[in-house]
């Protein structure tokens, strides 16, 4: 086959280090806890609007918010975005749960959202996309252009399965203890261009990407490379798409600071040397199987090391780099949480293991996650 022509792919340019933030919701049943489809009557009531937005699922409602200079600002949105729908859901008798799978609800039960592209999607992908009943969280990080995005992006790889690790908030599925931290990131593997993201050399050499993607029919459009880090030329940014949905508020503001501080980082200095995929791809499944609780290989040093200790060198590493100590401290203060208490992953498994009701724990969780009242 001979060489797409390569289409320019424009870059939109963004203010470095911008922040803005996707996160997907399931709706619940406040009584049961089990995945309904209440998303079609918070838009009957809150109508269009570009903050709050359906999703594959009508079980699954999606908040982002506006461009941000910090985690702090993000976070405030997040929550009155949340305080928004939540207080539509409570008339129904229903509630956001935050978890990246369902613990026991199934992916056949859930009705697909009217809207052509899912339909396109479902056409082409079958029964991987109709088991896509996950939730997860985007963080878009502001590029200044797109070799530096790319070049951000090569950086961040061999990081990537420290943000899984933080994040992980899936241990069950359809009812059962998979032994896993994040189920979620097996089914979301499974997407014809799911999984990690390669090394580029530069900008042109991502359009030579997309461009043989797209000339062989094998997406439409950027938009359907899923990768777990992608860049977004349209926002012009870097999206950091791996972690699960955060079990709590408090959580979810570590999980944004510490992929901004990294992003940052990535950005002003210096490159390391790269990382052979093979190791990436070790530590991204220690992550998956062991969250924040993992022994993961430093993959600069290559020697073992628990992952909260890399994660505490690392910040001071940020630190001597001079990134934004606000960011740093809300990383940090939540490690110490984390060594004590675990994330959201061990929630949920110690609520199950001493309730033994799914019902109950949904409703446990709700009432833990902070998201009603302020977090830090």
């Amino acid at each position: 086959m001979n060489a797409p022509t390569t289409n320019a792919i424009a870059f939109h340019n963004s203010a470095p280090g911008t922040l803005g933030v996707e996160m997907e919701w399931m709706s619940v049943d406040a009584d049961s806890g089990q995945q309904i489809p209440a998303a079609p009557d918070v838009f009957a009531v809150i109508g269009d609007t570009p903050r709050i937005k359906p999703e594959l699922f009508t079980s699954i409602i999606e908040i982002n918010t506006d461009i941000h200079t910090g985690t702090a600002a993000a976070m405030e949105q997040l929550r009155k975005l949340y305080a928004e729908v939540d207080t539509v859901l409570g008339e129904q008798h229903a509630a956001l749960l935050s978890s990246s799978t369902h613990p026991f609800s199934h992916w056949r039960e859930q009705q697909v959202s009217d809207d052509p592209r899912y339909a396109r999607l479902l056409q082409r992908l079958c029964w991987v996309a109709r088991r896509f009943n996950i939730c997860g969280i985007h963080a878009h990080i502001g590029m200044p252009d797109g070799d530096t995005c790319i070049g951000a992006m090569n950086q961040l790889l061999p990081i990537m399965p420290v943000f899984l690790a933080i994040s992980a908030n899936s241990p069950f599925w359809h009812g059962e203890k998979t032994g896993l931290m994040s189920s979620r990131i097996k089914i979301f593997e499974g997407l014809s261009q799911g999984g990690m993201p390669f090394y580029f050399s530069d900008w042109q050499d991502f359009e030579h990407c997309a461009a043989r993607l797209m000339a062989t029919g094998s997406i439409d459009s950027v938009r359907d490379i899923w990768w777990e880090m992608r860049p977004h030329p349209d926002f012009g940014t870097l999206e950091i798409r791996i972690g699960d949905m955060p079990g709590t508020c408090a959580d979810t503001a570590a999980y944004i600071a510490y992929v901004r501080a990294e992003a940052m980082a990535a950005i002003t200095h210096d490159p390391h040397a790269k990382v052979h995929p093979s190791l990436i791809r070790e530590n991204r499944w220690r992550a998956c199987r062991y969250g924040m609780h993992a022994t993961m290989i430093d993959p600069f040093s290559e020697e073992l090391i628990p992952v909260l200790d890399w994660l505490e060198q690392r910040l001071d590493i940020l630190a001597k780099q001079a990134v934004d100590t606000d960011e740093l401290a809300i990383v940090a203060e939540r490690v110490a949480h984390w060594r004590t208490d675990g994330g959201g992953a061990d929630i949920q498994r110690h609520i199950y293991d001493h309730s033994g009701n799914f019902s109950q724990m949904v409703k446990a969780l709700r009432d833990q996650d902070g998201w009603s009242r302020q977090c830090q």
